[in-house]
């Protein structure tokens, strides 16, 4: 009778521990739902090299996720070359613009992704007037968030980016997003 008990005691404490972290991981997705707002970064910043070609440093970041899955598409002008990069069919077409997709991976409760395109002007002769680079985020259900505040020109054979150091949006946290 005293190994019965002994083995229903084991038994009963997994079952226990096993409740206490199932509820302490509902705690903190409801803390993580009620009390944090999810946030959206876009950072980009353009470093020049010889001749006409630039890297175009592109970094993305959902922050207080709850979701899984998260993509993130930048639409480049067609007016640039991507050298490094072939474009993505799979992302909604926009004229006058090519998607590139980025590869988000989840760090804790952020999903992060950097990216360097290299670009050059498709025609070097030409100016190309002031165009937005574009950033969707998505998850498998619907457009999240979108994102146009960084802006490229090419004017006398120097291309240049216009934009903030960080471009940020916050939405109030909901299942589902």
């Amino acid at each position: 009778m005293r190994k019965f008990w002994k083995v229903f005691g084991w038994v009963f404490l997994g079952i226990f521990l096993q409740f206490k972290f199932n509820a302490l991981y509902g705690i903190v997705f409801l803390e993580n739902l009620n009390f944090h707002d999810r946030s959206y970064w876009v950072q980009m910043s353009m470093v020049p090299t010889e001749g006409s070609l630039r890297i175009l440093k592109v970094r993305t970041t959902v922050h207080h996720s709850l979701g899984a899955d998260y993509f993130a598409n930048v639409y480049i002008p067609e007016h640039y070359k991507v050298l490094n990069e072939t474009p993505y069919a799979g992302a909604e077409v926009l004229p006058g613009y090519l998607a590139y997709k980025m590869n988000m991976k989840r760090k804790y409760r952020d999903v992060l992704a950097v990216k360097n395109f290299i670009i050059a002007p498709q025609n070097v002769t030409e100016d190309v007037p002031v165009k937005s680079i574009k950033v969707h985020f998505e998850n498998l259900k619907q457009r999240l968030h979108s994102d146009e505040t960084y802006q490229i020109s090419t004017l006398k054979l120097k291309t240049k980016l216009e934009g903030p150091e960080v471009a940020e949006a916050t939405y109030p946290q909901k299942l589902g997003m």
